[in-house]
């Protein structure tokens, strides 16, 4: 229902009065309505130009008490209406957060009987999935690692200078190992796993313009031990190889490992023995038959030593002193590069490598302690 507003509708017109020409203005009546609020005017189209028609002061206030009652939820499409400063309850809102609360404390419900029938079937799909993977590895990788392994491990006894596995050892090779300045020259020939000949010569420390010469002649050589049991792991890991039948069909993981270490073990055994030698104490090294074969033979307070380390060959001068009732020595060292102690480490390496991953891949199944051939059975997989 529309209402006039105030007593100003009854009061006296605007004035009439005439100006040049121009018609006078209308009064423009509003109607206030507190319920409905009230559309702005129109604005009047003149011809040939157009402005917005006059508002008063009233229309004005009005537009903006419309703007600040009404305002519209872009989100819930709501109309939220602000009287006196207190905001309308938002119904969507209210049930939204409801239902949230509600959800949350609602306990979790137990999976259904068909969610429960899926899972099961999930996890014995995988399990004879494993198991068949299982089978392929026992009986086609394994064997195809070893036949690997034993061409990489035929082809690392054939570069030893020794007898090996078919290998004839009669390689010899010829060195010079100096430390400069001119403290120290030797003239070394290797024959397999014996220096044959060297010419050495050094100078002692306590007298630098005294220079010691020895030799090492055919018929006493020096033994290079580690070149040896080098050789004897080699060929220990390829009888191991030698050892399982190309048909047999393993049905454990266990039987896979055993073998696996043992090859494992005899390959680093042999590595070690070239990269980490066994150095002797100087009491025992000036005691070793390879000091009495010397031609001429080294003062009581010198000695020599040959030792192989990594890919290169060393050859040590040691001169002891007494210092107050205490014994020490001083060294001097020179070394040379063997270009097939190189080739022998790539190929251990190689080897330790391939052995290593196919282990790795049998200890993921052998967590599995009833895993055995033939069982297809998901409580046969007891990670």
């Amino acid at each position: 229902m529309l209402k006039f507003s105030g007593s100003n509708w009854f009061a006296k017109p605007h004035s009439r009065k005439k100006t040049n020409g121009a018609k006078p203005q209308q009064a423009s009546v509003s109607f206030a309505d507190p319920e409905v609020p009230e559309v702005p005017p129109r604005t009047h189209r003149r011809k040939g130009r157009s402005s917005p028609a006059a508002t008063s002061p009233l229309d004005q206030r009005h537009q903006v008490q419309f703007q600040q009652q009404v305002s519209w939820d872009s989100e819930s499409s709501t109309v939220t209406e602000s009287l006196g400063g207190d905001s309308l309850f938002s119904r969507q809102s209210s049930f939204r957060q409801s239902v949230a609360s509600s959800a949350s404390r609602r306990p979790p419900q137990p999976l259904s009987r068909r969610a429960r029938k899926i899972m099961a079937d999930t996890e014995k799909e995988e399990a004879v999935n494993l198991q068949v993977e299982f089978e392929w590895v026992l009986h086609e990788e394994v064997h195809s690692v070893l036949k690997q392994l034993h061409a990489i491990l035929v082809e690392c006894a054939h570069r030893f200078p020794v007898p090996l596995y078919g290998n004839e050892g009669k390689k010899q090779d010829k060195f010079i190992l100096t430390a400069a300045p001119e403290q120290l020259k030797c003239v070394v020939t290797l024959t397999g796993d014996s220096i044959t000949h060297a010419d050495i010569n050094f100078k002692v420390q306590r007298q630098q313009q005294q220079t010691q010469r020895t030799t090492i002649t055919q018929d006493y050589p020096w033994k290079i031990q580690q070149v040896q049991d080098a050789a004897n792991h080699l060929q220990q890991a390829i009888n191991h190889i030698d050892n399982v039948d190309g048909s047999y069909h393993f049905k454990t993981s266990d039987e896979v490992l055993h073998i696996l270490g043992n090859i494992l073990g005899a390959l680093q055994r042999g590595r070690t023995s070239l990269v980490v030698p066994r150095k002797k104490p100087i009491d025992e090294l000036m005691k070793s038959r390879n000091m009495k074969a010397l031609s001429p033979n080294l003062p009581e307070d010198l000695a020599i030593s040959f030792y192989i380390q990594s890919h290169k060959l060393i050859f040590v001068a040691y001169q002891l002193t007494n210092f107050q009732g205490t014994m020490k020595f001083d060294s001097c060292q020179a070394e040379c590069s063997v270009p097939w102690l190189n080739e022998v480490l790539v190929l251990f390496t190689v080897a330790l490598q391939l052995c290593q991953q196919l282990k790795d891949k049998i200890s993921v199944f052998s967590q599995y302690k009833d895993f055995t051939v033939g069982s297809r059975s998901a409580s046969a997989l007891s990670y």
